[in-house]
C-alpha cells in the first residue's frame, strides 16, 4: 500500500487544512493511476490538527475526501481533527466526500472533535453522499472504521442525500447537538460495533429512504437530554429511530419509506424517549437486543407496516412514570405536511406486526404500564394486524398483554398463540400449539379441544375457573373482590399449574395433580384430588387437603418461608438459602432443607429429615424417624429423647427428656446428656462427651476424646486408672470415663495426668442442652459447639462472637467463624472457611483459600480476599469489596474469581481496590471514589480507550481490561447474575 505522510499538527487552522487537502490530492492522484489496486493511505501524524472552512459555502468541507483514499490517523485514534475556534458558520461535514463522484474511501482511527463549546452553529462531524445528477455521479464504498466524533453542534457521522454501500463499524458518537449516527438515503451496508451516548436527540437516526441496511450489536445509552436551542426545551430522542421524515409542502405522501432494515443484536438503555423507535417504515426485523432502563417506551411501532421483534429482552422502560408508558407499544400514525397539523393529515396503520419470543419483564419500583400493548386506535375496521407468539411478559403495572381484538370469536392458529380479549367479551380459540389467552372480561370464553397443545396458559385479571383442556392459570392485576380480598383461580381436571397474584387469592387445583403457587399475599390453596404440591412464600398461606379416602393424595410443599404443615400434608421443601425451618405435623412426613442452616422437627410419625448443605438442627421423637445428611452438609446437630446413634455426617448429638443412650460416628462428635444417667459413646474420631447431670457412662472409644465438666479441678475427685476412671463432684453425680484421654474443665484440663491450666484453645466446647423450639427462628446458625476465645489455631476450628462488637478471627485451618449481633470483624484466615457476619453492620473477610463469605443482617463490607470464593451480602446494603491480586486472561476463573449470589443493584456496591484496579481513580475505605461513567460499559469487550470495566449482562461476568481498549484480553474477576442493570453508578474506588 502507498503511503502519503501528512505534516505533524501546526495549530495553525489554515497551514494544517492545507497540508491534510495536499495529501489527499496526491493519494487520489496515485489512486487514479491504477484504481484496481488498493486504497492509498493519508496518515496523520500524532496530535491535533485544527481545521477552518469556507464560511460562505457550507458544502465545501475543511477536509474532502476523494476516491481511493484512506485517511487514517496515528495508532488507536491519536491523531485529532478539530474545528477552529469561532467558525460560527454551518459546515457540512469536518471531514466529508467532495460533492463529485467518489468511491472507495475509508477514515479511520481518527479522533473528528467539533470544537462545540467555541463555536455556533450547524456543524457536522462527517457527511458524506451525493444527490442523483444528470452526471451519473455516485457515491459508493464508503467505510468508517474506529472513528470517534465528538462536540459538534449538530450530527455526529451523517451519511446524507444518497450513498451505496455505506459501512460504519468499531465507531463511537458522543456530546453532538443532533444524532450521532445517521443514516440519510444509504443504500446497502452495515453499522456493526459502534457506540452512540451523550448525544442531545437520537443515538441512531435511520432515515429518508435509507434500504437494506443491517445495524449489528451497537449500544446507544444516555441519548435525548440535551437542550434545543430554538424552543429551550429537550430535545428527547431515543436509543435508535427508523423513520421517513415530514411530508414536504406540497403534500405529497409517497415519498419513500425506510425498508428492509435488520437490527441484530446490541443494547438499546437509558435514553429520553424510547430505546427503539419504528416509525413510518417497512420491512424492520429486531432481533436479539436489550431494551432496557428508557424513560418512555422500550421498543415504539408507529405507523408502521411488516415489523418484526423477536427473541429480545425488553425490561424496566417507562423509568418517567410509573403505569404510563408500555415495554412495547404498536399504535397508528397520524402524519401531517410539514409536521403541521392543519394540513393534510395523512393516517397510517401499523399492519402485519409479529412479536415473537421476547422475554419482557419489570423488576424495578417504577414499572411499564402493560409489556405489550397495541393501542385500539389502530383500527381500519378487520382483523388484528398483530401477531404474538411465545412471549415471557411480567411484572408489568397493569397487565401483560393488552392487543385489541375486533371479531366476536378469534382464532389463533397451529402454532403457538398469544391470544388477548378486548374490553367486551369474546370467544377465543387456540387451535393447535401450546396458546396463551388473556382474559378480563366474566363473559370470555376459552375453548380448546383435547390435543391440541399440552401448555395452553390463561393470565386473567378476574376470579376464573380453566376451561375443559387448558392446564395452567396466572392471576394477573391488582383487582379485588368486594370483601377486599384478591380475586381467585380455579382448575379443572388435569394436572393444573395455578399461580395467584401479589394480593390474597383463593386457588383450587380440584382434580388432577395440581401446583399451586399463591404469589405474594396470604392465600388460600387447596389442591383437591390428587398429589399436589404447593409452592409457600408468606407464613400466612393455608392449605387444605382432603382427609378421607386417600383422594387428597401425597402432597408437598416448597416454601421459601418457615413453615409447619397442616393435616394430611406429607411432604415439606425448605427453597432458597434463607435459615427458615420445617416442622411436621403428625403423620408420616418427609421434610428437605436448603443450603441455609435449618431447624427439622417432624413431630409426630416416622419422620425423614434431610438438611443439606448448612447447619442443620433436627429433632428426633420418633423411632422411625431417620435423620439424612451428606459429606460436606455443614456442622449438624441432633435433639432426641429416644436413644440415640448419629448417622453417617452428622456431628452432634444432645439427649433430651429421657434418653438414656447417645451414640457417635466416625466424625468428631459432641454428644451431650441430660438429667438421666446417661451412657455416652463417642465411637471413632476426636470427640466431645458432656454427661450432665446423673451417674454417667463416658467411652470415648478410638482417637484422642474429651470429656466436659462445668466446674474447676478442684471441685472434683478423680479416681481409677487412665484406662477407666471415675470423676465425683459438683451437681453431676459420679461419672464413669472410658477411652478418654483429655478431661476439661472451666479453669483448665488434664491431659492424661498432665495438667495444662487456663488460658487455651480448649477445642470444641459443647454448651450442654440447648431447645430454640421447634418452629423458632434461629439466628446465624443453630446453636453448636463453640469456643471461649475469639480466635482459633491451626486446627478446623468454629470460632463465634458475642453481642459486643468484636474481631473473630479462624487463623489455619478450614474453620467457621461467626459474628453476632455487634458490628464484627470476621476473618477466615487460611484454609477454606465458611465466615458469617450475622446481625449487625460487619467486615467479613474470606483471607486466603476457596471461602464461602456471608454477610447476614446489616449494611456489610463482603470481602472474599485472595481465591474463588462464594459471596452473599444477605439482607441490608452491602459492599462487595475486591482488593486481592487479579489473575490474568489465561487463567480466568482460576485465580480470584469470586461469585457473588445476590447483588441487587437498588442497593449494593461493589468496592474496587485502587492498588489492583489502577486505571479507575482515587478513592479510600473511609471516602469511596465514583467511577467515571466512561470506564464502564456492558458487552461482550471493551470498545473505547477507557472502557476498563465490562459487564457482559449475558453471562453475567464482570471483567477489568487494564489497557480499556480490548486490544488485550479482560480478566473476568466475578460472576455476577445474568441481565442486571448494572452501570457505573454502582461502582466505587477504594
Amino acid at each position: 500500500m502507498t503511503i502519503i505522510e501528512v505534516p505533524g499538527p501546526t495549530g495553525d487552522a489554515v497551514k494544517d487544512t492545507a497540508a491534510i487537502k495536499t495529501a489527499i490530492q496526491q493519494a487520489n492522484a496515485a489512486y487514479l493511476k491504477d484504481p484496481l489496486k488498493a486504497q492509498v493511505k493519508v496518515q496523520l501524524q500524532e496530535g491535533t490538527y485544527v481545521v477552518t472552512g469556507d464560511k460562505d459555502n457550507p458544502s465545501v468541507g475543511p477536509v474532502e475526501l476523494l476516491s481511493g483514499v484512506e485517511l487514517t490517523g496515528f495508532g488507536t485514534r491519536g491523531s485529532t481533527i478539530k474545528l477552529e475556534d469561532h467558525f460560527d458558520a454551518r459546515i457540512n461535514g469536518i471531514v466529508r466526500t467532495a460533492l463529485t463522484d467518489v468511491e472507495n474511501v475509508t477514515v479511520s482511527n481518527l479522533v473528528i472533535d467539533g470544537n462545540r463549546a467555541n463555536n455556533q452553529g450547524h456543524q457536522a462531524g462527517f457527511i458524506c453522499g451525493i444527490k442523483e445528477n444528470a452526471d451519473g455521479e455516485e457515491q459508493r464504498n464508503i467505510t468508517i472504521d474506529g472513528v470517534e466524533v465528538m462536540n459538534c453542534t449538530a450530527y455526529g457521522i451523517n451519511p446524507h442525500e444518497i450513498t451505496y454501500n455505506m459501512v460504519v463499524k468499531n465507531s463511537v458518537a458522543h456530546n453532538n447537538g443532533l444524532d450521532g449516527f445517521v443514516a440519510d438515503a444509504v443504500i446497502g451496508g452495515t453499522y456493526e460495533n459502534n457506540v452512540s451516548y451523550d448525544n442531545d436527540r437520537h443515538g441512531f437516526n435511520i432515515q429518508n429512504a435509507t434500504k437494506d441496511l443491517v445495524l449489528k450489536n451497537n449500544e446507544a445509552y444516555d441519548n435525548g437530554y440535551g437542550i434545543n436551542p430554538a424552543t429551550g426545551l429537550v430535545w428527547g430522542g431515543a436509543g435508535i429511530t427508523i423513520q421517513r421524515g415530514n411530508i414536504p409542502p406540497e403534500g405529497s405522501s409517497t415519498i419513500p419509506w425506510v425498508t428492509n432494515i435488520q437490527i441484530t443484536g446490541g443494547s438499546y438503555h437509558g435514553n429520553n424517549k424510547e430505546g427503539i423507535l419504528v416509525k413510518l417504515s417497512d420491512k424492520v426485523t429486531i432481533d436479539g437486543v436489550d431494551v432496557y432502563g428508557n424513560l418512555r417506551q422500550g421498543v415504539r411501532i408507529e405507523g408502521s407496516t411488516n415489523t418484526t421483534l423477536q427473541n429480545s429482552e425488553i425490561y424496566n422502560n417507562s423509568q418517567e412514570l410509573h403505569n404510563e408508558y408500555d415495554e412495547v407499544s404498536i399504535r397508528l400514525r397520524n402524519d401531517f405536511t410539514d409536521g403541521n397539523a392543519q394540513k393534510f393529515p395523512y393516517t397510517y396503520y401499523s399492519t402485519d406486526t409479529q412479536i415473537l419470543n421476547n422475554t419482557i419483564y419489570a423488576n424495578g419500583p417504577v414499572k411499564a404500564r402493560y409489556g405489550i400493548r397495541e393501542e385500539p386506535t389502530n383500527d381500519d375496521g378487520g382483523a388484528t394486524r398483530t401477531t404474538l407468539q411465545n412471549n415471557t411478559v411480567t411484572g408489568m403495572a397493569t397487565g401483560g398483554i393488552s392487543v385489541p381484538n375486533y371479531s366476536e370469536v378469534i382464532t389463533g392458529t397451529a402454532g403457538n398463540d398469544v391470544i388477548a380479549g378486548s374490553t367486551g367479551g369474546e370467544q377465543m380459540k387456540g387451535l393447535g400449539g401450546d396458546d396463551t389467552y388473556t382474559v378480563n372480561h366474566s363473559k370470555d370464553v376459552v375453548v380448546e379441544v383435547a390435543g391440541e397443545g399440552a401448555n395452553d396458559h390463561v393470565l386473567s385479571s378476574i376470579t376464573y375457573t380453566l376451561t375443559a383442556n387448558v392446564e395452567h392459570l396466572t392471576l394477573e392485576g391488582a383487582k379485588v373482590s368486594v370483601d377486599g380480598k384478591g380475586i381467585n383461580g380455579y382448575g379443572n381436571e388435569l394436572a393444573n399449574r395455578i399461580t395467584g397474584n401479589h394480593l390474597a387469592n383463593e386457588l383450587n387445583g380440584l382434580d388432577g395433580n395440581d401446583t399451586l403457587d399463591g404469589g405474594g399475599g396470604n392465600d388460600i390453596l387447596d389442591g383437591g384430588n390428587g398429589n399436589d404440591t404447593y409452592r409457600v412464600d408468606s407464613t400466612g398461606d393455608v392449605i387444605v387437603e382432603k382427609a378421607s379416602s386417600g383422594l387428597g393424595g401425597t402432597d408437598t410443599v416448597e416454601s421459601t418461608v418457615s413453615y409447619t404443615l397442616s393435616a394430611q400434608v406429607e411432604n415439606l421443601f425448605l427453597m432458597g438459602s434463607a435459615n427458615i425451618n420445617a416442622t411436621g405435623n403428625s403423620g408420616a412426613n418427609r421434610l428437605t432443607g436448603n443450603s441455609g442452616n435449618n431447624v427439622l422437627n417432624g413431630l409426630g410419625g416416622s419422620d425423614l429429615m434431610t438438611g443439606g448443605l448448612g447447619n442443620d438442627t433436627y429433632y428426633v421423637d420418633h423411632t422411625g424417624d431417620v435423620v439424612s445428611e451428606a459429606d460436606g452438609g455443614g456442622t449438624d446437630t441432633v435433639y432426641s429423647t429416644l436413644s440415640l446413634t448419629l448417622g453417617q455426617f452428622v456431628e452432634n448429638l444432645v439427649l433430651q427428656e429421657t434418653a438414656v443412650s447417645g451414640t457417635g460416628n466416625t466424625l468428631n462428635n459432641a454428644i451431650t446428656g441430660n438429667d438421666a444417667a446417661n451412657k455416652l459413646s463417642g465411637g471413632a474420631g476426636n470427640d466431645v462427651l458432656s454427661g450432665g447431670l446423673g451417674n454417667d457412662t463416658l467411652d470415648g472409644g478410638a482417637d484422642t476424646d474429651t470429656a466436659v465438666y462445668a466446674g474447676t479441678r478442684a471441685s472434683y475427685t478423680i479416681g481409677g486408672t487412665s484406662s477407666e476412671r471415675t470423676v465425683a463432684g459438683g451437681s453431676e453425680g459420679t461419672d464413669t470415663l472410658r477411652g478418654i484421654e483429655i478431661i476439661q474443665f472451666s479453669d483448665g484440663r488434664l491431659v492424661g495426668d498432665v495438667w495444662e491450666p487456663m488460658p487455651i484453645d480448649p477445642g470444641p466446647v459443647n454448651p450442654g442442652p440447648v431447645n430454640p423450639g421447634p418452629t423458632d427462628p434461629v439466628p446465624g446458625t443453630p446453636e453448636q459447639p463453640v469456643v471461649t476465645s475469639m480466635k482459633g489455631d491451626s486446627r478446623d476450628n468454629t470460632v463465634r462472637g458475642d453481642s459486643e462488637a468484636n474481631i473473630v478471627k479462624g487463623l489455619g485451618g478450614n474453620d467457621r467463624v461467626y459474628g453476632r449481633s455487634g458490628d464484627d470483624k470476621v476473618y477466615g484466615g487460611s484454609g477454606n472457611d465458611r465466615v458469617y457476619g450475622d446481625a449487625g453492620n460487619d467486615a467479613v473477610y474470606g483471607d486466603s483459600g476457596s471461602d464461602r463469605v456471608y454477610g447476614g443482617s446489616g449494611n456489610d463490607k463482603v470481602n472474599g480476599g485472595s481465591g474463588n470464593d462464594y459471596l452473599s451480602g444477605g439482607a441490608g446494603s452491602d459492599a462487595f469489596v475486591f482488593s486481592s491480586r487479579l489473575g490474568t486472561s489465561s487463567t480466568d476463573r482460576k485465580v480470584s474469581f469470586d461469585t457473588i449470589s445476590d447483588f441487587n443493584v437498588k442497593y449494593d456496591n461493589l468496592w474496587l481496590d485502587n492498588a489492583i484496579f489502577k486505571k479507575l481513580g482515587a478513592g479510600s475505605t473511609a471516602n469511596p471514589g465514583a467511577l467515571d461513567r466512561e470506564f464502564f460499559t456492558t458487552g461482550s469487550k471493551a470498545r473505547e480507550k477507557d472502557d476498563y470495566l465490562i459487564y457482559n449482562k449475558k453471562t453475567g461476568v464482570l471483567s477489568y481490561d487494564a489497557d480499556g481498549s480490548g486490544s488485550k484480553e479482560a480478566v473476568e474477576f466475578a460472576q455476577l447474575k445474568k441481565g442486571l442493570a448494572l452501570s457505573h453508578k454502582d461502582i466505587f474506588i477504594i
